[in-house]
């Protein structure tokens, strides 16, 4: 049996400015062991489904197309930095988003598409969010949440969400290449 490691998400591009945040808070933490996610690979993931067998692909792309109610296209504002992971050891330096309901109602809908396909929703929280960088170590617990406070705010563009896709992921020694498997326009 073959996989594809696979994952449904909304890309995310962003501008000038969040790319200038990005380097500033890059340049402060630039002494603790973070591996920065790579501007081009940016999406907020709705559900990651790990290895999935190829020949489920076409009913969840299907499933989606028949149970996802696509929104209008929007600009949606990002929200403050924050941190994912116990706090003497954080994991993920993310950017959340506002309009939570917009991304709640896609997630529901997501997760409604995959159990028609027998794949049960996960019990965990969803928080809308682009990862910035994981966390591989720090020397510097204090000056690691220091840069994160500073730029709480450093984060002020709209971003433009128009689509939905079903990626496979391959990973590679340049980090991942992500493929889209099945698109969703969003409406005009």
């Amino acid at each position: 049996m073959k996989y594809y490691r696979t994952f449904i998400g909304l890309p995310v591009k962003v501008g000038e400015r969040v790319l200038e945040a990005r380097r500033e808070l890059m340049e402060s933490l630039s002494g603790e062991r973070i591996s920065w996610v790579v501007p081009d690979r940016y999406h907020i993931t709705l559900r990651f489904l790990g290895d999935t067998k190829i020949t489920a692909i076409d009913e969840i792309g299907k499933a989606l197309y028949e149970n996802v109610n696509i929104p209008e296209k929007l600009h949606v504002p990002f929200a403050r930095t924050g941190s994912f992971g116990p706090r003497k050891r954080p994991r993920v330096i993310w950017v959340g988003f506002g309009n939570a309901a917009m991304f709640a109602s896609l997630k529901f809908d997501v997760d409604s598409a995959l159990k028609e396909c027998g794949i049960a929703p996960v019990d965990q929280p969803f928080r809308a969010h682009l990862t910035l960088g994981r966390v591989r170590s720090l020397k510097d617990l204090k000056g690691y949440y220091d840069a994160i406070e500073a730029m709480k705010d450093r984060f002020n563009e709209l971003v433009l969400f128009d689509k939905l896709v079903f990626y496979r992921s391959e990973l590679g020694s340049g980090g991942p290449v992500y493929i889209p498997l099945y698109q969703m326009e969003f409406r005009k």
